[in-house]
């Protein structure tokens, strides 16, 4: 599976339409909230507008040179572990392997958590499933 790559709006567009809320990164979520500049009403929105705008140029304290075409590379730079996690729930990882990331993340420091999920949860292993996903969607 290494080196699968998407462009990101076709990712973020996958992203729309998995489920709003679920129940392990949902419970991550309310156990350590973010503090401020929470905008969005679920994971769901959240990362697939992350994902979406990565195709611009962003704006404020997001602002890069040139857009950022590749999920790949997105998802190795997110640095919101809860939207990790609920990438990982939504498109049906192991439960069992994502509710244990979750809790060990929970554990660490806020700032360790993205990198620790990743280890956990890396995107070959997402992008895999992403990829079935979409191929099935075509049939």
């Amino acid at each position: 599976m290494s080196g699968i790559d998407f462009d990101v709006r076709e990712f973020a567009r996958l992203l729309s339409t998995l489920p709003a809320h679920l129940p392990i990164s949902d419970a991550m979520e309310q156990a350590d909230p973010q503090k401020k500049g929470r905008w969005w009403s679920s994971q769901r929105e959240h990362m697939s507008s992350w994902f979406d705008s990565q195709a611009t140029t962003g704006s404020g304290s997001f602002t890069r040179q040139k857009p950022n075409m590749s999920a790949r590379t997105t998802y190795n730079m997110l640095q919101h572990p809860e939207g990790l996690v609920w990438i990982a729930e939504a498109l049906g990882v192991d439960t069992q392997l994502v509710q244990q990331v979750a809790n060990d993340a929970l554990a660490i420091n806020r700032r360790s958590r993205s990198k620790f999920v990743r280890q956990h949860l890396p995107w070959d292993m997402i992008a895999g499933l992403a990829k079935s996903e979409m191929e099935s969607r075509r049939r």
